[in-house]
């Protein structure tokens, strides 16, 4: 498509070329040679062919979009399907997947209109719904910004500012992060861009065309946001501030700009009154300075980056001197020359910076309101985008129009800002088997009277995306109990012949007993279970009839195939990989399909390894029972799941399979490992504030902790890190659970929590299964403290668990015997905030 559109765009330069230009031939005496020259009007005199072309491009006011949108094409498709589906991205999905009818009912009790997802649904029916698919939509509405932005700065500044509005908003790491998300922030952005442009154009011409423009952008994007509304309150301010002020006859202008609100609002109305008496009123938002607001907001603005905006202050605030030094000096001139048409577009674009942002503030302060109160979210903020990188290229034109080289050099900065902030924004970009391989499974052996549940449904749109068929879901809200238990499942298990149940690693909160499984397991004839890091997934036969073809596939064709034999009976014909790209320390779950013959002889072994292309074998290797007593092929078709754990030290680059076949080596396959475990620590090198020395079940040991309390008031941070060792061969990926304990009952949580971070060790990347023997692992966390907690004593306690069943790691003691399932760190006291 790009390519496409290169060829296009030279196609309408060559052709413009060619009819203004006027040819002239001159033959040389041979007569064999053919030069072509061209009558140039400005030069007046006639140039080379080249020459005219490199002399019109030059001056085409559109020649230096093409690179620019070339490489905010790149920057934005780059590594867009090596990323997992997230919660809202899967909404998303989900709701592309339904019928008009019902997107608009559900919007209409949503926080957002339904306009995306509209068009997100005719999107996916063309695309597919692979994540590069449906990410690629918000891709070419980000470069659609990029040109929107070239003629918003165009009508602003001219030229160069243009140019560089462009370019600013091509490096943004705020706007391609959203250029890559199934949501609708990128589309507003566009809109928001093109609504203020179409104001600008009706303000200085007039045309029937701006109008419609501007009814256009300004509908569609009050039906992608309801925030989209700041932008009419925006236009609107500006021209009752400077436009009617200074209108020849005021009273046609009045009416004028008024009809056109009035058809915006006329055609807002109908999805307005559908809709209002079913959006939700919540409010989840948290309490932020007014100080942190706007330090987040301009470092998003110059970098993209919401997190540890002080580190970036050093830079950012560079940025914002420049800005105000610029829009200074603009304000001055267009003061000085009474300068009115410059004077509203200064007006426009700041107050589109100022306001916006103020209402997004008081929006997400923890009150009840009219609609909700959210999080502080940057994403809120992305409408008014175009407007910063406009304002800030227009405010370093007018500094290079005063001293050229301090315009370069602040222009320079910029820039440098900008891509300081994309730094590593790709590094990394890894599409993680979430739900990919147990959803495969269920593919691969669900029946159709089987059932689905998922327990429990906190994250149910990532399990949707990844499994688009119907499933029961068990809500995030219940206690189960097994009266719970016995209401829920009793019609789900009579009307069906067998169930699956997808236990994931929030299900131990609801249900810390196992009370789903416990029933399902005392009524089924026969049961299966697969393990997926902190998932489970369990089959349970209700039928005597499933329950003897409990292993018979349904579906029995691999995504690649293969030939290679493994003796002169059994062959591999196939295998799946749910993802292409694994960090170090990750599990490939590598499915295998085998052509077995009914006369077999068992058991049938096989080995397979993971083996490096420049030629290092054995980093890891797997023995395999592809038949045995009671597995029973599908026309002679056998699915074989085997788990290949990534050695934490095992290098970055390409890696194959192996089979071990009576002939020798045959590897099979291709997978990509990124390393980012290669740093092995010893006690030697770190430095603990807090020796312990604690032992824990399964050869690990909390070596001690750091512990910092400066921030430990109500809604602050107590920081901790702990130092673990095990002694390898850790078989479980247990999480880690960091509490802090108060003696005074939280009624929010229910239970004498006030702060609390679970998580598997290192932010989730350091699973403990790729602990190896005496490597230190130094493990950080940010603990909450609730924004109400009493000024008390609290007891900072951690430990481990396994997040597929909640049981807690045990505590021993030096005989070796458990004695309990936590330690007590310290007890500290929160302070009164000043």
């Amino acid at each position: 498509m790009l390519c496409v559109g290169v060829f296009i765009y030279w196609c309408i330069v060559l052709t413009e070329t060619a009819v203004f230009g006027l040819i002239r031939h001159k033959i040389n005496d041979t007569g064999k040679n053919v030069r072509v020259f061209f009558w140039d009007r400005q030069m007046q005199r006639v140039v080379p062919f080249w020459q005219r072309i490199a002399n019109y491009l030059v001056a085409n006011r559109y020649f230096w979009l093409l690179p620019t949108l070339i490489a905010g094409f790149g920057l934005r498709v780059h590594r867009l399907g090596d990323k997992s589906v997230w919660w809202d991205e899967g909404l998303a999905a989900w709701a592309a997947r339904q019928s008009l009818v019902a997107i608009s009912r559900w919007t209409a009790a949503d926080v957002h209109p339904g306009l995306y997802f509209w068009l997100l649904h005719f999107w996916r029916a063309g695309t597919g719904d692979s994540e590069f698919a449906l990410r690629y939509f918000s891709v070419l509405v980000g470069v659609l910004t990029i040109a929107a932005v070239y003629l918003l700065g165009k009508m602003t500044g001219g030229r160069n500012t243009a140019v560089f509005a462009g370019i600013l908003l091509a490096l943004s790491r705020f706007d391609i992060a959203w250029s890559q998300e199934m949501r609708m922030y990128a589309l507003a952005a566009l809109l928001a861009v093109l609504a203020l442009w179409a104001s600008i154009r009706i303000w200085q011409y007039g045309k029937p065309t701006d109008w419609l423009a501007y009814i256009f952008f300004m509908t569609a994007g009050l039906y992608t946001l309801y925030l989209f509304v700041l932008v009419l309150v925006v236009a609107n301010f500006t021209w009752l501030v400077w436009v009617l002020p200074r209108a020849k006859e005021k009273w046609r202008e009045f009416w004028r700009w008024s009809l056109g609100q009035g058809v915006v609002l006329l055609l807002f109305a109908p999805w307005l009154a559908y809709a209002l008496g079913r959006i939700p009123t919540w409010t989840s938002a948290s309490p932020i300075t007014l100080k942190n607001f706007v330090l987040i907001y301009w470092t998003v603005l110059t970098t993209g980056i919401p997190l540890n905006v002080a580190d970036y202050a050093p830079y950012t605030m560079p940025v914002l001197i420049i800005f105000l030094a610029g829009t200074g000096m603009l304000v001055w001139q267009s003061w000085q020359q009474r300068d009115v048409k410059n004077g509203r577009i200064l007006f426009l674009l700041l107050i589109g910076l100022v306001f916006p942002a103020a209402v997004v503030f008081l929006v997400s302060l923890p009150k009840e309101t009219f609609f909700y109160a959210p999080q502080m979210a940057p994403r809120y903020l992305i409408i008014f985008l175009g407007a910063y990188v406009v304002m800030m290229a227009w405010a370093i034109t007018a500094i290079a129009h005063q001293n050229k080289l301090i315009g370069l050099v602040a222009g320079g900065f910029v820039v440098y800002v900008a891509l300081l902030g994309l730094d590593g924004y790709h590094n990394g970009r890894v599409l993680r088997d979430d739900y990919i391989a147990l959803t495969a499974t269920i593919d691969a052996y669900r029946h159709d009277k089987d059932a689905v549940v998922l327990q429990t449904d906190t994250d149910w749109p990532i399990f949707a995306y990844h499994y688009p068929q119907f499933w029961y879901g068990v809500p995030q809200s219940w206690q189960i109990t097994p009266e719970t238990a016995e209401t829920f499942l009793t019609p789900i298990w009579q009307q069906h012949d067998g169930l699956w149940l997808v236990v994931t690693q929030y299900a131990p909160v609801t249900d810390p007993n196992g009370v789903l499984v416990a029933w399902l397991q005392a009524r089924a004839l026969a049961t299966r279970t697969f393990a997926y890091g902190d998932k489970t997934l369990y089959f349970f036969a209700r039928t005597p009839e499933r329950a003897a073809n409990i292993q018979q596939l349904t579906n029995s064709t691999p995504r690649y195939e293969t030939a290679v034999a493994l003796n002169k009976n059994v062959s591999l014909v196939g295998y799946d990989v749910p993802t292409r790209d694994y960090h170090s320390g990750e599990t490939i779950r590598l499915f295998t399909y085998w052509r077995v013959p009914e006369s077999t002889e068992r058991p049938i072994t096989a080995e397979i390894e993971l083996v490096a292309q420049n030629g290092r074998s054995g980093w890891v290797t797997r023995q395999i029972t592809i038949l045995a007593d009671d597995i029973q092929p599908t026309n002679g078709i056998i699915r074989q799941q085997v788990d290949l754990l990534v050695p934490p030290e095992a290098p970055s680059g390409p890696y194959t399979f192996a089979l071990n076949t009576d002939t020798g080596m045959v590897t099979f396959g291709k997978v990509t490992i990124h390393q980012n475990q290669a740093t092995f620590l010893t006690p030697a090198d770190v430095t603990i504030s807090h020796p312990l020395n604690t032992s824990f079940d399964h050869g690990i040991t909390l070596l001690g902790y750091d512990l910092d309390t400066s921030n430990a008031l109500p809604g602050g941070t107590v920081h901790l890190t702990l130092y673990w060792q095990s002694e390898g061969g850790v078989t479980r990926p247990y999480k880690v659970f960091t509490h802090l304990q108060g003696n005074t009952f939280n009624a929010e949580t229910g239970n004498f929590l006030w702060g609390q971070q679970d998580n598997e060790p290192v932010a989730n990347t350091r699973p403990t299964t790729t602990w190896r023997a005496g490597e230190v692992i130094v493990d950080t966390y940010a603990i909450p403290v609730a924004t109400h907690a009493p000024l008390a004593e609290y007891m900072v306690i951690v430990g481990l668990y396994d997040p597929t069943t909640g049981e807690r790691v045990a505590v021993l003691d030096d005989a070796g015997t458990a004695v309990t399932d936590h330690v007590l760190l310290q007890t500290i006291n929160l302070q009164a905030r000043p």
